[in-house]
């Protein structure tokens, strides 16, 4: 967050509000618990008569493999589960998974999060806006945007064939596909909240030889991908084996060169992300 930096892991909402020093509540359990979260609103609603499911003011939890029953009050593995006094039952349980268990490694996170950020900058945040913050937004990938802010290296400038024809690819891109391109890159599949201005360095792209075996790496740590340049390549097998004429020479290399790249980046960003392919 302090080096505007993004990630890829979203944080439960619950996790979150201990970032902003809010109490949670049995609604924020089912980030936590979806399971004990659906029985506590299964026994607020019940019409059944309680005492008949044998429940008593204890929380079952497993610690290194072994399963303990904790209680929640005072002597609470002889106190019954009643229909008067169910509503306790649920917040102390909701309390307990939600607060108690967790606090230590709660309070840890927290205060080593506190050396770098004040948490008085973070609570004009709800857990959403924070979430953003953190691992960016989860709309759709503005191409305009990416395109404006990415820089070339090497043999490559903003009218070079290779990346013409990449931009063409990508725009053809499903959605998922080009969170994925964006997670090789960068190593986060979301873009910042306030648009790829904000990514440091620039989104790049550099070219990476001439072997037409070699699929596209990336370099997440500076947010560079390196893609090979094969135009010249392909021109230069079709003119040589092929007899056609001059338009449609340029048209057997545009298709060719479509295909191949939309290939190897389908297959570089889907099957190789992450830092292995750097």
């Amino acid at each position: 967050i302090y080096e505007g930096i993004l990630v890829e892991t979203v944080f439960a909402y619950f996790f979150l509000s201990k970032w902003l020093e809010r109490k949670s509540y049995i609604d924020d359990l089912f980030s936590l618990d979806p399971d004990l979260h659906r029985r506590l609103l299964s026994l607020k609603h019940s019409t059944e008569n309680i005492e008949n499911l044998s429940l008593y003011f204890t929380i079952a939890t497993e610690e290194s493999g072994v399963t303990k029953t904790v209680d929640l009050i005072p002597n609470g593995q002889n106190i019954a589960v009643t229909g008067e006094n169910r509503l306790r039952f649920i917040e102390l349980s909701a309390r307990y998974r939600l607060n108690v268990q967790i606090a230590e490694q709660s309070e840890a996170f927290l205060q080593g999060l506190s050396q770098f950020i004040q948490p008085r900058w973070l609570k004009m945040f709800n857990q959403r806006e924070l979430q953003m913050l953190i691992g960016g937004t989860f709309a759709p990938i503005d191409l305009d945007d990416l395109r404006r802010h990415t820089t070339y290296g090497g043999v490559y400038h903003t009218d070079h064939e290779t990346i013409i024809t990449f931009w063409r690819v990508i725009n053809s891109f499903y959605r998922w596909q080009k969170h994925s391109l964006l997670r090789f890159v960068t190593s986060c599949s979301r873009p910042h909240v306030l648009g790829f201005k904000e990514l440091v360095p620039n989104f790049s792209i550099h070219d990476d030889g001439s072997d037409e075996n070699r699929l596209p790496t990336s370099s997440a740590c500076v947010n560079l991908l390196k893609v090979r340049d094969n135009y010249f390549l392909i021109y230069l097998f079709i003119s040589r084996w092929a007899n056609v004429p001059l338009p449609w020479l340029s048209f057997l290399c545009m298709y060719k060169r479509e295909g191949q790249m939309r290939e190897m980046l389908l297959e570089a960003v889907t099957f190789r992300a992450g830092f292995d392919s750097s």
